[in-house]
């Protein structure tokens, strides 16, 4: 029995959470607002915090979750993205060599200027705003003061509880009839949150360690991607107007194309990407009594 503890047991780390309890592990979680139940309040940028954590908790495997992912509010705050992507990852890379544990760190394709896309895990990064420059600043923290560790770069989607994220405001602007601008420019090939979660535990329990890329293989821009939404779910697809993201009110710049290539994830590991698809089919049929 394993001693795993999910850092910010949000959106990914609860999914995580509940794929990982279905065996006999001892789970901890984290939590970094509004911290209840069994959940531990944390704030990873503290290293007097982490440190009590680690030692109260002495865990085998840390599953870092936590991230400052407001992209516009970053670029005009950008302390606030250092303090959690970039000195967080740092203070759990530290206390994860002092205690031989594991860490599981999940960045982003936001780190790639977006210039070529199906970027391999061996391409140079260029983040061209202050949420990827963080998170790129915490890869680095994590390769320079630890060792056994995972890296993992990924963009996912699914049904959120609260009505945040892309999907919910996709779903739910086009179940209210309203009008989406869905950008032609900006591609991605994002997993559903549940294909993400199991693939997670499944590296967790590998013995790999450096940087991997976790992606469907079904890639699309965001304007597809809500046609996508409409035709599972029978909305009006003429709700859905083509924009650019060049000629968005962005406060942050965008990389246009952050696709990830997944070829050594496919040979690694057993849990196969599903396609976006079969994903809004699984969603569908999981949250139908919650989203209709």
């Amino acid at each position: 029995m394993k001693k795993i503890l999910i850092i910010g047991r949000g959106f990914l780390g609860d999914y995580i959470f509940q794929e990982l309890k279905r065996q006999p592990n001892k789970i901890f979680t984290t939590i970094h607002k509004n911290a209840s139940g069994d959940n531990i309040f944390l704030d990873i940028s503290n290293s007097k915090m982490v440190e009590q954590v680690f030692d109260e908790i002495n865990p085998d495997i840390v599953i870092n979750c936590a991230a400052n992912t407001n992209v516009d509010y970053l670029e005009e705050n950008p302390q606030q993205a250092y303090d959690v992507n970039s000195l967080g990852p740092k203070n759990l890379a530290i206390l994860c060599s002092e205690k031989k544990s594991r860490l599981i760190h999940v960045s982003t394709d936001g780190i790639f200027d977006g210039k070529k896309g199906m970027y391999k895990e061996n391409d140079v990064p260029n983040p061209v705003n202050v949420y990827g420059r963080s998170k790129l600043d915490g890869e680095k923290l994590i390769h320079e003061y630890s060792s056994n560790y995972v890296i993992l770069r990924t963009n996912f989607f699914g049904f959120h509880g609260q009505n945040r994220f892309l999907f919910n405001w996709m779903f739910n602007s086009l179940k209210n009839n309203e009008k989406i601008i869905g950008f032609e420019d900006a591609f991605f090939n994002p997993l559903e949150i549940s294909n993400l979660a199991t693939m997670i535990e499944e590296i967790a329990f590998s013995k790999y360690q450096g940087i991997i890329h976790l992606s469907s293989d079904s890639i699309v821009n965001k304007y597809q991607f809500a046609l996508k939404i409409a035709e599972e779910f029978q909305f009006d697809k003429s709700l859905i107007i083509k924009g650019s993201i060049t000629n968005s009110n962005l406060k942050a710049q965008r990389p246009a194309d952050t696709t990830l290539d997944n070829t050594k994830a496919k040979f690694l590991l057993k849990t196969n990407p599903i396609s976006i698809e079969n994903s809004l089919k699984i969603i569908k049929r999981k949250f139908y009594k919650d989203i209709f």
